[in-house]
């Protein structure tokens, strides 16, 4: 798949200009939200639906729950044989490292903790033998039901499109912002 970026140069230099990162991020964030919308609302349209709980719970997020950090508390489990204070304190320290690279605006857009099965209704299942109380019986696995997938392949392209002219516009709702404090101060 292939991307058509124009444009982006003259937005990053107008950016810069405004002073603070936090402030950067903000505004880069609003317009990220504004322009995957319409990819939301297609998740949303395509997800299965059994009891709405999927689709209920699909989302934009700034974050993604636990990412940052998630390896150096793995790393630090295994290399301690399970301490988890000296592993929580790792994930930690990478998480306030992280924040101090000043990332630049990162979104997520899929489903929240509350559909923790959504990945095997995207991806399917495989057949299986069970074990445990059912051991021996087979499962005959499921078919996968795309939904996130198909709503990026129709959306990608244009949600690049628009994200430039939202940025700008929130570049220029920032500068009035900031002329009115200044001639009210």
């Amino acid at each position: 798949m292939t991307f058509r970026l124009e444009g982006f140069e003259d937005l990053e230099k107008a950016l810069s200009e405004v002073a603070k990162q936090s402030t950067r991020v903000a505004i880069t964030r609003r317009a990220l939200r504004k322009a995957a919308e319409p990819m939301l609302e297609k998740a949303v349209r395509y997800a299965p639906v059994d009891s709405g709980k999927l689709e209920d719970s699909i989302k934009i997020s700034t974050r993604a729950t636990g990412e940052v950090g998630r390896a150096a508390y793995a790393a630090t489990m295994r290399a301690t044989g399970g301490d988890k204070a000296a592993s929580v304190a790792a994930m930690r320290t990478a998480r306030r490292e992280f924040k101090a690279l000043n990332p630049p605006a990162i979104m997520y857009l899929g489903p929240t903790q509350d559909a923790w099965y959504a990945k095997f209704v995207e991806f399917g299942t495989k057949s299986r033998t069970n074990g445990g109380r059912f051991a021996g019986s087979k499962h005959p696995g499921t078919a996968p039901d795309p939904f996130l997938r198909p709503a990026f392949d129709s959306e990608a392209q244009a949600t690049i499109d628009r994200l430039a002219p939202l940025i700008w516009d929130e570049i220029q709702k920032h500068a009035a912002r900031m002329a009115k404090r200044a001639a009210k101060g």
